[in-house]
């Protein structure tokens, strides 16, 4: 089965890329981190089990699902009308204030990490400090950092890589005032995730405006350097966080263990939540797939003590998050990929149904952005990530994530007067 993944997905690849030469394409991307993970697999690693049955029939049907979205027409109902391209831009000075506000936020925050690593403290153990403090926050501080501080993160960084891309006046401070959002979220969790995914989003810009806006060489040095800073950081992070297992190893060994563990690990982890609860199958109902959008209404509710918050949202956190072994001596949670949610929702049949739905939505997007329409632009840089992690988790479960593409609009203004046009299809991906 392992190597049936990998050739299928070479073949989805080859095709995607023939079609648009593009990195940012969401066929090209996301088949280019599954061809990766297959490869992984198929190498293996001594540490880490090899995924079960079940597992990779799940992640086949997927990548099937996701890849079949490509072939599909747009899905109109009667004559739709679209804005113009160019009745969207960002609202640099409103961007600039975000970033302010999160900025100071972000430093008060990171306060307690930044004086516990000058003690002495490791970046493992500050991040298990950061994940089980929720237990002991002010239930308000908690729903403010998720539901504000987290989304309007994702707004500010991505309103400083256009405005960087489109060589915006104020994108200077507003990219200073990101970087150190960014860096002090990263040492406030002791995670690499943010540094990855600002690399993500970087990359996607860049390919998204590099043929409407001319990229300078100042500006390609700004995004090297940025990009080299963060590559540098996530480095160091995974030497300071080694186990055990990784402690002796060379450098280069303990980054094939931290990137096989990372990306091809979740394959075993999904195999392994499924064999120790296999009553989990079915049993979100789709929940699942638009979880971040609906959780807020029901916490709200549940408040208000209207209705009682329902169980099935805590079906991800008891039993995908729980610590499982995927190893001889090597652990792993809460990462199942993105089908290990779509399995949970409804089995084999919502992983091809969700797959090729999110690879739908991923197409319109990209196909909106491409055409120079901003505001889908920005969007599409957002679920960008959420392609470029499709092998770890599913981050429309969460609703800072989902709060973000609301957020977005906050920034994004629409010109007055931009008026409307008859929708056309793009060249064919």
């Amino acid at each position: 089965m392992k190597i049936v993944i990998l050739l299928v997905t070479v073949g989805f690849l080859i095709g995607a890329y023939k079609k648009n030469k593009s990195i940012s394409n969401p066929y090209v991307a996301f088949n280019i981190l599954w061809v990766g993970v297959a490869a992984l697999i198929n190498i293996g690693n001594k540490y880490v089990y090899e995924p079960s049955t079940t597992a990779m029939t799940c992640i086949f049907i997927g990548i099937m699902g996701f890849n079949l979205s490509r072939f599909t027409p747009k899905l109109v109902l009667g004559r739709i009308k679209t804005p113009h391209t160019d009745a969207y831009d960002i609202n640099y000075r409103r961007a600039y204030i975000f970033s302010i506000v999160v900025l100071i936020l972000s430093v008060l925050s990171a306060a307690s990490a930044i004086q516990s690593f000058m003690g002495g403290a490791s970046f493992s153990s500050i991040r298990s400090d950061y994940y089980t403090y929720a237990s002991g926050e002010s239930v308000y501080m908690y729903y403010f950092r998720n539901y504000v501080l987290s989304p309007l993160r994702y707004v500010v960084i991505i309103s400083a890589i256009i405005g960087v891309l489109q060589k915006k006046k104020v994108s200077k401070w507003l990219l200073i005032n990101t970087i150190g959002i960014i860096i002090l979220q990263a040492i406030t969790n002791g995670g690499r995730y943010v540094l990855m995914n600002t690399i993500f989003m970087i990359i996607c810009g860049y390919s998204l405006f590099r043929n409407k806006d001319h990229i300078t060489v100042k500006q390609k040095m700004i995004i090297a350097a940025v990009i080299a800073l963060f590559s540098y950081v996530i480095v160091f992070l995974t030497n300071d966080r080694a186990t055990f297992i990784t402690q002796n190893m060379t450098v280069g060994e303990r980054l094939y263990h931290t990137v096989y563990e990372y990306f091809a690990g979740s394959t075993t982890y999904l195999g392994e939540v499924v064999r120790k609860t296999p009553s989990i199958v079915g049993s979100t109902h789709g929940i699942n797939f638009i979880a971040g959008y609906i959780m807020p209404l029901f916490v709200v509710l549940n408040f208000l003590h209207l209705i009682p918050y329902p169980a099935v949202f805590t079906v991800i956190g008891t039993y995908a998050c729980e610590v499982l072994q995927i190893g001889s001596a090597t652990y792993y949670n809460a990462m199942p990929t993105i089908f290990g949610y779509f399995f949970i929702d409804g089995g084999y049949v919502l992983v091809f149904v969700e797959a090729w739905l999110f690879g739908y939505i991923c197409k319109r997007l990209y196909l909106r952005g491409k055409s120079g329409n901003m505001l889908m632009s920005a969007m599409y840089i957002l679920i960008f990530i959420q392609i470029c992690n499709s092998s770890t988790r599913w981050f429309f479960y969460s609703s800072d994530y989902c709060l973000a593409y609301l957020y977005m609009n906050t920034v994004v203004k629409k010109y007055i007067g931009g008026g409307v046009r008859t929708s056309s299809t793009l060249r064919n991906m």
